[in-house]
């Protein structure tokens, strides 16, 4: 099976907002993915790319820290390729994302409270085993960013040739450096904005780097090179407030999608901004069934 084909091509879909009239807001709706996010696109790359090096041979078990929704995304296109995964996870690990990891075959170890400890843990594991493992190193590997750079951004792209604002959160980073610098390549005017989780707020799939979650390469190019043109801090009852708005207009997604819908609102407003908002939602609401039945 061609796993690059289960892919992408994402569907859009418009909400009407009438905080901001002079917007139209528009949902990509990542959870259309077959593992129901984001990460798919940048698993099937970095798969590929160690599959061409050489990296990744028969018999080997595919490797990577993930806070849940990249451990989806390598359970489930490690088997279908035929390798063995292990997954090393941190305690934002959900009971739905961990279920869905070992439905499809892979072993994951729980270690600290950030993804970078897994990282950390990951690396050891690869160095004294390298015949048996294959570490991906999704918060370091170029590929991350480069799968949304040639897959999310042109599909953007040619749905939004006029985009005026993108919004999405920073995990990895990987999904809105690679989208977005695609974009400002062709539309130098488009504004980006990167979403966080406010101070003592734990969103899953967005990062609290106020408290302690790692900044990855790909977040300090955002940032240094001005391709995040502006930053919003998130807390949780904002999220959930937002999650449940989109629950009654038919979108069924997460609480990082929660908390991009308010940033993107507030940010268009005081910027603003009139014409198309794309909304990066990066996965689907099944993976938090016992984040989103508490709200």
């Amino acid at each position: 099976m061609d796993a690059k084909a289960l892919v992408g091509n994402t569907p859009h879909l418009k909400i009407p907002c009438g905080e901001h009239a002079g917007c139209d807001f528009y949902f990509k709706l990542e959870g259309y993915n077959p593992t129901g996010s984001i990460k798919d696109r940048a698993c099937v790359r970095l798969l590929e790319d160690r599959l061409e090096a050489g990296e990744l041979r028969s018999g080997m078990t595919v490797l990577d820290a993930s806070s849940g929704n990249m451990g989806c995304a390598i359970a489930y296109f490690g088997r279908l390729a035929g390798y063995p995964t292990r997954i090393v996870s941190s305690s934002k690990l959900t009971m739905d994302k961990r279920g869905f990891m070992e439905y499809y075959g892979a072993s994951v170890d729980q270690i600290g409270d950030f993804t970078i400890e897994g990282n950390r843990r990951c690396r050891e594991i690869a160095a004294a085993e390298p015949d048996r493992f294959c570490f991906l190193d999704q918060l370091h590997c170029w590929g991350n960013p480069r799968a949304h750079y040639e897959t999310t951004g042109p599909e953007i792209l040619r749905s939004f040739p006029d985009l005026a604002l993108l919004v999405g959160s920073l995990g990895s980073g990987g999904s809105l450096l690679g989208t977005a610098q695609f974009l400002k390549e062709k539309r130098p005017d488009l504004q980006a904005v990167a979403v966080e989780a406010a101070p003592g707020t734990r969103l899953p799939g967005t990062g609290a780097f106020d408290d302690g979650d790692y900044v990855t390469p790909f977040i300090e190019q955002g940032y240094n090179q001005g391709i995040f043109d502006h930053r919003r801090k998130i807390d949780y009852s904002t999220a959930a407030a937002r999650t449940l708005e989109l629950r009654d207009r038919g979108i069924f997604a997460g609480l990082q999608t929660g908390g991009v819908f308010a940033a993107a609102v507030d940010a268009a407003r005081e910027l603003g901004i009139q014409g198309e908002v794309v909304i990066l939602s990066g996965d689907t609401g099944w993976k938090n069934m016992e984040k989103l039945l508490a709200l």
